[in-house]
């Protein structure tokens, strides 16, 4: 875990583009993060994915917040939730409960610190639900910007259309990532937004809410 010098540094609490109602450790430079991270600690350390909120989380959070209706007084479980944006705005939103899941425990560590900054109170777990297959007693599942790979975006397809089957309610906030499921339902919102070039290579991505 990098040291909370190097965070308030390199990667301090600031307004979510798009949703500035939810701060959130962002960094402006993550690679001067991520070069700094591994100073600190002597040795190579993953690309810290947290520190970004992707065009994803912050299009899915601020679509929450103004569609309360599809959380409210259900079990929400975020999959790969980063710094567990989406899921703060699932709580502010009125979701009865509301699971932030990572398999990075560093991840896990900083949606402990946004949850707290915004006041909000999520639950936390790093089980692997690719692997498990459980989603416990959720109601929503909450992805975004998760398909990179594609042999884990395919595992985790395959279960969302098992989950989707059941009747869970499964919204994608999609930034245009290769391996996105295209058997989702409904695009129930579209907007263009800015993005960090160094990371994405390019200036803007079209983000979509889908229904899986």
């Amino acid at each position: 875990m990098p040291s909370q010098g190097l965070l308030n540094a390199f990667c301090p609490f600031l307004p979510v583009p798009g949703c500035p109602e939810i701060q959130a450790r962002r960094s402006h430079t993550v690679f001067a993060l991520w070069e700094a991270w591994e100073k600190e600690a002597g040795k190579e350390c993953p690309v810290p994915f947290w520190a970004a909120v992707w065009p994803g989380a912050q299009v899915l959070a601020r679509f929450l917040i103004e569609r309360p209706d599809m959380v409210r007084e259900r079990e929400v479980l975020e999959i790969g939730c980063g710094g567990a944006v989406a899921s703060i705005a699932a709580n502010k939103a009125g979701a009865l409960k509301v699971t932030a899941n990572d398999v990075d425990p560093v991840a896990l560590e900083i949606a402990r610190e946004n949850a707290a900054r915004n006041r909000v109170i999520l639950q936390f777990d790093r089980e692997n639900r690719i692997e498990s297959g459980s989603l416990g007693a959720a109601e929503v599942i909450l992805c975004s910007d998760f398909f990179y790979t594609k042999s884990e975006s395919l595992a985790l397809a395959g279960l969302l259309a098992e989950w989707r089957d059941r009747s869970i309610t499964i919204l994608i906030g999609d930034g245009g990532r290769a391996f996105a499921p295209e058997d989702y339902s409904k695009v129930l919102h579209e907007e263009s937004v800015d993005v960090d070039s160094d990371l994405e290579g390019r200036e803007k991505r079209t983000v979509r809410i889908l229904r899986y």
